[in-house]
């Protein structure tokens, strides 16, 4: 016996699995879209953590650091060894973790090259050390002064306004002094590859003279036109006391430093890099800054340049 089949029953199941398909469907898709504003909210979340922990390092620093002793080698915290739980910062750019998921660095300018305060002869061995022995480049350091002198003439080496101007896009020097170490990138003769590898050792901050015991091995090797054996022979010294005077720096390098009386040997300037990382093991925001600790009669200290990443 033949069974009627109903198309009205078929055309029903028909069309309530294709609603049933589009609410799933849709379902799914609201279901991912709460899921991505969830993960978007903690990570605003995270990073406003980031944020204020990285604001309140850094002002702790800077308290520890007004309120503290400077040395050759460090920053000795009186106030500041309550709030940090240290009792003292290296000046030499050594990452000292705070807990909570922040670091801090500083870096004593007198252990670097300056780009304002110019050393052209050590900045030309230090990228030499950078490009691992090939010849010194010379047209950069002429290109660099170009760029910060305020006349129009060119040095043999170096490069003017009639240089940048036949850029795809032409640009002019800023013929004063650089307001950012950035703007290296912009010197004739500099590439990316050798600006990354000279940027931890150079600053936009002034030197007042040259202190080694917070200098980078490579600054060392640099300023003290000095070899490994010799770097070797200091470094070890260091790691067990201040070298303080020329006499000692000479018996253990065979080099002398001190030229000009009004500068500072053996001891940190007056401007210092901090750097302030929260987030682990990732950094998650960050702030650098160059300040200049010396009191004048209106401020306590000064912010020459401020970054936040």
């Amino acid at each position: 016996m033949l069974k009627y089949i109903n198309r009205d029953d078929g055309s029903a199941t028909i069309l309530t699995i294709l609603i049933s398909v589009v609410i799933i469907t849709v379902g799914i898709g609201f279901n991912w879209l709460l899921k991505e504003h969830l993960r978007v909210a903690e990570g605003l979340k995270n990073k406003s953590e980031a944020m204020l922990s990285a604001y309140s390092g850094y002002n702790t620093v800077l308290y520890s650091i007004l309120t503290g002793k400077i040395t050759p080698k460090y920053v000795m915290l009186t106030v500041g060894k309550d709030l940090l739980g240290v009792q003292g910062i290296p000046l030499d750019g050594t990452v000292v973790g705070l807990g909570g998921q922040i670091s801090i660095k500083l870096q004593d300018t007198n252990g670097q090259f300056s780009l304002n305060t110019l050393n052209t002869v050590g900045l030309e061995r230090l990228m030499k050390l950078a490009r691992q022995g090939e010849d010194a480049p010379s047209g950069i350091t002429d290109s660099l002064l170009d760029w910060v002198d305020r006349d129009k003439l060119a040095r043999i080496n170096g490069a003017e306004d009639a240089f940048y101007r036949t850029k795809p896009i032409p640009y002019t020097p800023r013929n004063y002094a650089m307001q950012y170490k950035e703007e290296m990138g912009f010197i004739r003769g500099m590439d990316a590859d050798l600006y990354q590898k000279i940027s931890p050792y150079i600053t936009i901050l002034p030197n007042t003279g040259f202190n080694p015991n917070t200098a980078s091995p490579e600054v060392l090797m640099a300023y003290l036109d000095i070899d490994r054996d010799a770097l070797k022979t200091f470094s070890a010294c260091k790691e067990k006391k201040t070298v303080t005077s020329d006499t000692e720096l000479f018996r253990l390098t065979g080099r002398r430093i001190v030229m000009n009386i009004d500068d500072v040997f053996f001891f940190p300037s007056h401007f210092i890099e901090i750097a302030v990382n929260a987030g682990y093991p990732r950094t998650i925001y960050s702030i650098k800054a160059g300040i200049d600790i010396k009191e004048n009669l209106n401020v306590p200290y000064s912010v020459v340049y401020w970054k936040e990443e």
